[in-house]
């Protein structure tokens, strides 16, 4: 009796170490185990931080689009600029909207353009003179009939034309022979009349004499007026001869001329004063 308790109490130990060395072995070996692959995670999360960083860009792309200025391309104006400086006038119309003045400027172009009205009242003082323009901006009917609609646009215009060359239509109407001196230099010009107000024209004579009576005769005078200045200018070889005046806002104005002489490029004669006589 005695041996079957003994015989039963080995059988259960022994089943109860197998059991436990079992539980210990499965919790322990993991040697048939697949490591766990992260790689998809990451993948996933990177893909949506990149997704949210450009969806947060695109947003702050639309807000500062929002707050920028549009820019319309639309430059207003700016006085005279394009525009001829200087011509001899042809024609001057009396229009719905402004005065309109045709020019022919110093290329020798046609140009029709805009002016207050006030120019259209002198219409016959500047016809076929050379003359020199001065511009303003203006607002201008934009409609599309003559009537007012309330819409205008700015444009440049003549607000005011300056006969030039004053002193050239003062030799003019002296006669054939007009007389420059200083006391020291006398200068005896003639044939103005074939100037015809374009630059570049003209058969003007020349004859100066200095102080101890040595004279010389040119002819072939050409006119030039730009910069404030009209010049009358011959070629004698290596010299050139001028006659230099200034551009004369009213008829009344009086200013001395100036003689120069150059050599090539270089100025060996200024003779200033030159006064009708």
């Amino acid at each position: 009796m005695r041996k079957s308790i003994f015989t039963t109490a080995f059988l259960i130990g022994s089943l109860f170490i197998f059991g436990c060395n079992n539980v210990k072995t499965d919790s322990t070996d993991t040697s048939n185990q697949t490591p766990r692959d992260n790689s998809e995670v990451v993948s996933v999360n990177q893909e949506s931080l990149e997704k949210s960083s450009e969806d947060n860009k695109s947003k702050k792309d639309a807000d500062t689009q929002k707050k920028a200025p549009v820019k319309t391309g639309n430059k207003s104006p700016k006085p005279g600029v394009g525009q001829p400086q200087a011509g001899t006038i042809k024609s001057v119309v009396q229009g719905d909207l402004l005065c309109y003045v045709t020019l022919i400027d110093e290329q020798k172009k046609e140009q029709n353009l805009g002016a207050n009205f006030d120019i259209c009242a002198e219409d016959k003082k500047f016809l076929n003179k050379k003359v020199k323009l001065s511009y303003e901006i203006a607002n201008v009917n934009d409609c599309q009939s003559n009537e007012p609609c309330g819409k205008t646009k700015k444009e440049s215009i003549i607000s005011k034309i300056d006969i030039i060359g004053d002193s050239e239509e003062s030799k003019k109407s002296a006669g054939d022979t007009v007389t420059l001196s200083n006391g020291e230099w006398t200068v005896k010009l003639s044939n103005y009349d074939s100037w015809n107000g374009i630059n570049g024209t003209g058969n003007v004579k020349y004859y100066g004499c200095d102080a101890k009576g040595k004279c010389i005769n040119l002819t072939g005078g050409k006119v030039f007026c730009r910069n404030g200045k009209c010049v009358t200018g011959w070629e004698n070889g290596d010299y050139t001869y001028a006659i230099e005046d200034m551009i004369l806002e009213k008829a009344n104005d009086s200013q001395p001329s100036a003689l120069i002489v150059r050599k090539g490029d270089k100025v060996i004669l200024r003779v200033e004063g030159m006064k009708h006589v």
